[in-house]
């Protein structure tokens, strides 16, 4: 049995992390190690992107002070959430798939112990793209968003870290995904 950890997707927007993320979870469903993390967002869910639990940003920051999170960031106007049953997971020895902040390693390293860094990009026109498609902000945003986008340093020695390209067919990410959640250095 592997010992618990996070594999952490990061990666810039329009990368298609959730999409990748959504087709590895689909493909290894009836692997019980294995923990794909459903996300809290104080934005509604259109249900087409990322899916996930909204909660108002008041609604956030008292269930923060509650301690449901294991791990929470505010990006983009935004607050996100791991809930502590990701923690959880982790202690009972699975594998934790999240789509995380590259502004939060550090932390989840502190919280997970073992973490698994996995970056997901694309081209920068297929990240212009795909953020254009989404329809929530306009050229200009999206140049800007993708602008942020830089390199990071891992927060630990002990972090692993692989780097896949979604700039072709998303099977490709997915298989080097799975790929990764089923080795013994995760």
């Amino acid at each position: 049995m592997h010992k618990g950890a996070l594999v952490a997707i990061v990666g810039p927007s329009g990368a298609g992390k959730d999409s990748v993320i959504g087709a590895a979870a689909q493909a290894v469903r009836d692997q019980p190690d294995i923990v794909f993390v459903r996300r809290v967002i104080t934005r509604l869910s259109d249900g087409v992107t990322e899916d996930h639990d909204t909660m108002t940003p008041e609604a956030f920051e008292a269930g923060r002070a509650a301690g449901m999170f294991c791990l929470s960031w505010g990006a983009h106007g935004l607050f996100y959430g791991l809930p502590q049953s990701a923690l959880d997971a982790v202690n009972r020895g699975k594998i934790v798939v999240a789509n995380v902040s590259r502004a939060v390693l550090t932390d989840a390293v502190r919280t997970f112990g073992r973490v698994a860094v996995v970056e997901i990009t694309a081209a920068p026109e297929i990240l212009l793209e795909r953020i254009m498609a989404r329809g929530r902000e306009n050229a200009e945003e999206a140049r800007r968003r993708i602008a942020r986008s830089v390199n990071f340093q891992l927060p630990h020695a002990a972090c692993s870290y692989v780097r896949i390209d979604n700039s072709g067919p998303i099977d490709i990410a997915k298989d080097q995904l799975i790929k990764i959640l089923s080795s013994s250095s995760v």
